[in-house]
């Protein structure tokens, strides 16, 4: 869980205590380097079996997420039934200039193709980083790992790539992310519950307006729940950490004991009977049964068709 993350939603603790009393009254380094470098949507595998067979449902699945513009073709990774991932493989654009594609991803988007709005984001997002004093703590990664002058050309590359686009100042600066998320794109709704900081501003933005923080936090837990009814393991997986340490929802160790359950009981590459284990450690025997109720409940509602 980011320490960017954490803060906002220790923010909205805050405000929610101060809501009651007026009431009376009256998001590393490394990581980092991952994101913005693959652009990937934190997926639990790194790239999807290409060759795989979809289950009847999951390929029914696929076609009609892919048609609606909501998941980038070829993406949908089947993890049972009905549960799924979300993949992708580590270039999103092509290379050239940014503004032009951009502007081509634009008619698309004005058509209601709510991945094509992402990807606008996405764009932007990658050059804002690279002309920030992000892309110095990314060079830093890239060079303990030996990647330092492969990351210097790349850079190089993209900053060129993305200068006609900084300049677009209605572009750049517009709320993409928003935006693509309402039209209903995965990604964007994923990733709008994980970046507060992309809709609002900064901590300080937030307390001088709490009722946007409130709003953000409506919407994106509504979106975290409508992607896990459908079985979005990615989300479902965001939903065990945020349970775990704390986050757009308080932390609450038995609900995510019973998350973790469900990642287990999905696939034991995402969650190993010693993680069932190490959430269990500090729970009763009542806490435990508890989980395990609800841990069917969410399988239920998430992993089985109707």
């Amino acid at each position: 869980m980011s320490k960017r993350l954490i803060g906002f939603v220790a923010l909205a603790a805050v405000l929610a205590v101060a809501a009651v009393a007026m009431n009376g009254y009256r998001q590393q380094p490394a990581a980092d380097a991952t994101a913005a470098e693959s652009g990937k949507s934190g997926s639990l595998d790194e790239r999807p079996d290409q060759g795989r067979q979809l289950p009847a449902s999951g390929a029914a699945a696929a076609q009609r997420l892919e048609r609606d513009n909501k998941i980038p073709p070829g993406s949908y990774k089947a993890v049972g039934p009905k549960a799924y991932e979300i993949v992708r493989g580590n270039e999103f654009r092509p290379p050239g200039d940014a503004l032009a594609h951009v502007k081509q991803l634009m008619l698309r988007s004005e058509s209601g193709d709510a991945t094509a709005t992402y990807e606008i984001y996405r764009t932007i997002e990658q050059c804002q980083t690279f002309i920030s004093d992000r892309a110095d703590k990314l060079a830093d990664s890239a060079t303990t790992v030996g990647s330092g002058n492969w990351f210097l050309e790349r850079s190089e590359r993209i900053l060129k790539e993305c200068e006609s686009l900084a300049l677009d100042q209605d572009i750049y600066h517009a709320d993409w992310l928003s935006k693509a998320a309402a039209m209903g794109s995965q990604e964007a709704m994923r990733a709008y519950s994980r970046s507060p900081e992309k809709v609002i501003g900064s901590l300080d933005d937030a307390i001088r307006d709490p009722a946007a923080l409130e709003a953000w936090k409506d919407t994106a837990t509504g979106y975290l729940r409508e992607l896990e009814s459908q079985g979005n393991v990615n989300v479902i997986s965001d939903m065990a950490m945020a349970y775990t340490y704390g986050g757009i929802v308080p932390a609450d160790p038995v609900a995510a004991l019973a998350y973790t359950r469900v990642l287990n009981r999905l696939d034991p590459r995402f969650a190993t009977t010693t993680d069932i284990a190490n959430h269990e450690k500090n729970l009763s025997s009542q806490e435990k049964e508890k989980a395990r109720i609800s841990s069917n409940e969410i399988f239920k509602n998430c992993c089985i068709p109707r």
